[in-house]
C-alpha cells in the first residue's frame, strides 16, 4: 500500500493507506484537528536486487520468470488456466465444508443403525436411501 504525506498544525505524518482511501478525511492524534495530504515526491527504489534494471519478476503461482502482464497471460492461456474470480476461494471453501459435515453425519448415522441393528444393509439402507430402488 502507498505510504501518503500528512500535515496538521502540530505535526506532520506519513500514513500507510489504500490508494482509495488517501483522500478521506484523517484526524491528528495529538491535537484532533483534520490531516491534509500533502504532494510528496515520488521514492527512489531499487528495481531489483544490486540497483539493475528491472527483467521481469517470479510469479510463485506459475513458478517462473515472467516478463510483463502480458506473458503472464500468455503462459495462463498456453497451460489452460484463468484469474481466479473475487470470491470463488471463500464459496468452494464452504462447498467443501459442507461436503465434510455431511460425510461426517452420514458416518455417524451408519455407525448408529449399525450398531441397534447389527445389519450393514439396514444401516447403509437407512445412510443412504435411494427412492429409486
Amino acid at each position: 500500500m502507498p505510504l501518503y504525506e500528512y500535515m496538521c498544525s502540530c505535526q506532520t505524518v506519513e500514513l500507510v493507506r489504500k490508494y482509495e482511501r488517501r483522500d478521506d478525511e484523517v484526524l491528528c492524534r495529538l491535537c484532533g484537528g483534520l490531516l491534509v495530504r500533502l504532494v510528496s515526491a515520488p521514492a527512489k527504489t531499487v528495481w531489483s536486487w544490486g540497483d539493475t534494471p528491472w527483467d521481469g519478476y517470479h510469479d510463485r503461482g506459475l513458478n517462473m520468470k515472467l516478463r510483463d502482464r502480458k506473458h503472464r497471460e500468455q503462459v495462463m492461456a498456453a497451460r489452460n488456466l484463468r484469474e481466479v474470480e473475487d470470491g470463488e476461494v471463500e464459496r468452494e471453501i464452504s462447498r467443501v465444508a459442507g461436503e465434510k459435515d455431511r460425510h461426517e453425519r452420514n458416518i455417524s448415522t451408519f455407525q448408529r443403525v449399525l450398531q441397534d441393528t447389527g445389519s450393514t444393509s439396514i444401516a447403509m439402507a437407512e445412510t443412504f436411501p435411494n427412492p429409486e430402488v
